[in-house]
């Protein structure tokens, strides 16, 4: 579980051993704390993959899970403070680095990666989720750093592979960075910043009318970012649909390492709920907001009922378009209406907080008074059945 790259561990016991009675002074404990060791990089691959981005014209760091289960973020952090490369990181792994950052782009994804001379990879799988690589420049120099010496290469052809713990390998990289701080001066009035800088900037210009929009019903990104105004800086966020987590994807930012949660790399509808309340039960001292679309609500909306059976006062927002994705005017694809279930009735009937919000005005409000009832709570948002996060195509968004 964690030895190599961490995670779940199964352990399959025999009948005859778990019913087997034995002596309570034959069990023991180990004695101490295991210490594990942390793999860093041989110096001269350090000195090679430090002189690739010293080079680069436009740098790049893509982050994921392996710096996350490292303990990394601060390490990253520091890098990214020294040399000021932009940085994106996968779902899960959102908030390594404080996405208020100078150097954080978020509407600029997109064009960050298809123009990238030079990318570090840290601890991430290049896999579907990324295109398998294809997301970058195809003549970027992709450095990868991994844990699991299988993954280096094992999905897209890169230049320079690094074995080793990602904790363990960035400290050898600030050590190196700020050895040759003045390389990077004047960083954030490069031409790749500002050209990053200047497509987040269009970007906004181009959603700010939307964001603050009085529309009804209420588009997706009002919603997202009523929530983002109302949250505390260190709230726990779990978004889990389709629409919404694309609208979410981009408009609510994340500030620390594991405050948010999503479908991940499976793809799995409905554990946003599920990984709500577990938040709530770690972190009893936080907010903690779910941020459903109707549909995938729909797969564990019973679970309200555990929280509520816990007192756990997790809060579920619930952009509810009624349907399985956007509507499109044309109606091509049948069988995706849902109707807008009340699922804040549904919250009241479990002894939980429940409240429905057609007026946008009345977000914050309806944030406000879910949280304070102490409650297990229901904010049943009625959202633009046509408004769409992704396009009809797979794979491609209308946010990016």
């Amino acid at each position: 579980a964690q030895s190599g790259r961490p995670g779940p561990t199964y352990i399959d016991c025999g009948g005859d051993v778990l019913y087997e009675e034995v002596e309570e002074s034959d069990v023991f404990s180990p004695t101490r704390a295991e210490t594990r060791t942390r793999p860093a990089a041989e110096s001269a691959v350090v000195d090679k993959a430090m002189g690739l981005i010293s080079n680069a014209e436009r740098p790049l760091i893509f982050a994921g899970g392996g710096a996350f289960f490292s303990g990394a973020a601060s390490e990253l952090e520091r890098f990214v403070n020294t040399t000021n490369i932009p940085f994106y990181t996968a779902p899960m792994s959102r908030g390594l680095v404080p996405e208020d950052h100078p150097v954080s782009f978020p509407a600029a994804r997109s064009t960050a990666m298809r123009e990238a001379d030079v990318v570090l990879v840290v601890g991430t799988r290049l896999n579907w989720m990324m295109n398998y690589g294809r997301r970058f420049n195809p003549n970027a120099k992709i450095i990868q750093i991994d844990i699991d010496e299988g993954e280096l290469g094992h999905y897209q052809n890169i230049d320079l592979g690094i074995f080793g713990d990602a904790k363990a390998v960035m400290s050898q990289f600030n050590e190196a960075a700020e050895a040759s701080a003045g390389d990077y001066a004047g960083a954030l009035e490069s031409e790749w910043i500002l050209s990053l800088q200047n497509a987040q900037e269009e970007r906004a210009a181009r959603n700010a009318d939307i964001l603050n929009s009085d529309q009804v019903p209420i588009h997706p990104l009002r919603l997202c970012n009523e929530i983002t105004e109302f949250l505390d800086r260190d709230a726990i966020v779990s978004v889990d649909g389709n629409e919404i987590l694309h609208f979410g994807r981009q408009s609510i930012p994340t500030y620390y390492p594991g405050h948010r949660l999503n479908s991940g790399v499976t793809g799995t509808m409905g554990v946003g709920l599920p990984y709500g309340i577990g938040a709530q039960v770690a972190k009893p001292d936080k907010q903690v907001l779910v941020l459903h679309g109707d549909g995938s609500m729909g797969m564990n909306a019973m679970e309200i009922d555990t929280a509520v059976r816990h007192n756990l006062p997790v809060v579920t927002v619930i952009s509810n378009n009624a349907g399985w994705t956007a509507r499109t005017p044309d109606k091509r694809k049948p069988g995706r209406e849902l109707g807008f279930t009340a699922y804040d009735e549904m919250a009241q009937a479990l002894h939980g907080y429940g409240e429905k919000v057609e007026d946008p005005a009345e977000i914050k409000p309806a944030l406000d008074r879910a949280f304070s009832s102490g409650k297990a709570a229901v904010v049943n948002v009625i959202v633009e059945p046509t408004a769409a996060g992704v396009s009809r195509a797979w794979g491609g968004s209308r946010m990016e």
